[in-house]
C-alpha cells in the first residue's frame, strides 16, 4: 500500500530540491495547483497516471517519489547523456572531451 502522505513529502522535497514552485510543477505535470498541493499535503490520492505525470515533470523514477529512494548512479547517468542530444554538434564535442580527459581522475 503507498503511504500518500510520504509520497507527497517526497514530491515536495524534490520539487524544493529542483526549485520549482507548486505552479511551475503543476503546469509541467498538467494537473491543477490545487490538486498538487493536496498531493504534497497528503490529503489528495493520485491516480498512477497522476504519479507518472509529476514524476515526468521532475524528472525522477514513480519509485523514487513513493519510497523516497534517491536514483541510482547508473540512472542519473543515463539520464544526463539523454540531455547531451540537446546540445551543438560543437559542445556535444567539447563534452566528450571533457569526459575523456577526466574518466582517468575516477578510475
Amino acid at each position: 500500500m503507498i503511504d500518500v502522505k510520504q509520497m507527497g513529502k517526497n514530491i515536495r522535497t524534490e520539487r524544493k530540491r529542483q526549485l520549482l514552485t507548486i505552479e511551475a510543477l503543476s503546469e509541467k505535470a498538467d494537473i491543477s495547483e490545487n490538486f498538487l498541493g493536496k498531493i504534497e499535503r497528503g490529503e489528495g490520492i493520485p491516480s498512477l497516471q497522476t504519479i507518472d505525470s509529476i514524476a515526468c515533470a521532475l524528472n525522477v523514477s514513480i519509485d523514487s517519489l513513493i519510497r523516497g529512494q534517491q536514483e541510482n548512479a547508473e540512472h542519473k547517468f543515463f539520464s544526463s547523456l539523454i540531455e547531451i542530444n540537446d546540445l551543438t554538434p560543437q559542445n556535444k564535442e567539447r563534452f566528450i572531451d571533457f569526459i575523456q580527459a577526466n574518466i582517468k581522475f575516477f578510475k
